[in-house]
């Protein structure tokens, strides 16, 4: 099983191989829990930010040094060793909420807006994962601190955080970044690489990654309706069938082989069965099915084709018409009993 660590190598390797030129741009790999160190000072080497990415392997252990570290990176490291000449890029990777700094959120963000994203070529993205983030205070420093706060469900979507960056920064010119959005990646791994070696901008970039003992727990995978575990998948064009949306990309991050299952992120949670939207007569979850051949409803009895949702134990079919008016008349059922409970 993967660690929460584990995720996080895993995908900042995948973004130091993604973004890295070597001999052109630069890079350094530091990490924090009560304090923050420096793994490998910057470097054009990328074996050498390899190296040390996995060297971090079940090392995580003590406190949340968050504040701090960000701007010991900034001051520290940015500011006495990077290329000045160049574009400035810090991707924060963190679990948990600040217990230990000795400046507070706005001290920080204010001082890394003075020393680092006041220049408009310089770049700072916090990720937040998991629910033991402050979203709230994260999104507070990244207004006064004028940098991107990302939140992200869990562990297993890191890598999709990671390329939506990787993939505003390496398709502008200008490295100007708009709002990101996790679920709404169009680029793969291959094609943001393929932008990167186009480019004629060199970087000075650093990879800042929470250490602290939570960072050892489990990434537990979410399950599909079965409860079988579910991977990424390249698939091609795909729907998901909680929902019944087409997939944004031709990756799906939730995928089960045995069901031939795929499910937006929305709809997972780490070590968890995906929650279906809507179910059969006998109570089992519903997935939306997508295939040319006519099938019945098989509440109006009428002919359809296109997508569906269907309960295969029971072989039922159900169009989007009907179950409306299935869920308008649970909803007055359970309406009624609610009223008659209070009655009483």
């Amino acid at each position: 099983m993967e660690t929460r660590l584990d995720c996080a190598i895993k995908a900042s390797n995948q973004l130091v191989t993604t973004l890295h030129r070597d001999g052109l741009d630069n890079g350094c790999v530091t990490t924090f829990n009560d304090s923050l160190v420096i793994r490998q000072n910057f470097t054009d080497d990328e074996n050498r930010l390899h190296r040390s990415l996995n060297s971090l392997r079940n090392a995580a252990a003590g406190e949340t040094r968050l504040y701090d570290s960000i701007y010991d990176v900034v001051v520290g490291i940015f500011r006495r060793k990077a290329n000045r000449t160049r574009p400035w890029i810090l991707v924060v990777v963190t679990d948990g909420d600040d217990n230990c700094s000795t400046r507070s959120a706005r001290q920080c963000a204010q001082e890394v807006y003075r020393l680092f994203t006041n220049e408009e070529s310089n770049f700072l993205f916090v990720v937040g994962v998991g629910s033991g983030v402050n979203s709230s205070k994260l999104q507070e420093m990244a207004n006064v601190g004028r940098f991107e706060y990302i939140h992200v469900k869990d562990f297993l979507l890191l890598e999709v955080a990671l390329i939506t960056l990787a993939h505003k920064v390496t398709t502008s010119l200008s490295l100007s970044v708009n709002a990101l959005s996790v679920g709404n990646v169009s680029a793969s791994w291959a094609e943001v690489q393929e932008h990167r070696k186009l480019s004629n901008v060199a970087i000075d970039y650093g990879l800042l990654i929470d250490m602290s003992t939570s960072m050892n727990e489990i990434s537990s995978r979410a399950q599909c309706f079965e409860g079988h575990d579910l991977r990424k998948y390249r698939l091609g064009p795909w729907i998901c069938d909680v929902c019944g949306k087409n997939g944004p990309t031709e990756m799906s991050e939730y995928h089960c082989p045995k069901c031939d299952f795929n499910a937006c992120h929305s709809h997972c949670v780490s070590g968890s069965p995906c929650k279906p939207t809507s179910s059969c007569p006998n109570k089992h979850p519903m997935r939306y099915v997508n295939k040319k051949d006519p099938w019945r409803c098989d509440e109006d009895k009428k002919l359809y084709t296109g997508k569906r949702l269907r309960c295969d134990r029971c072989d039922y079919d159900i169009c989007p018409n009907c179950l409306i008016e299935a869920e308008r008349a649970d909803r007055a059922l359970a309406y009624l009993m609610a009223s008659l409970l209070l009655r009483d």
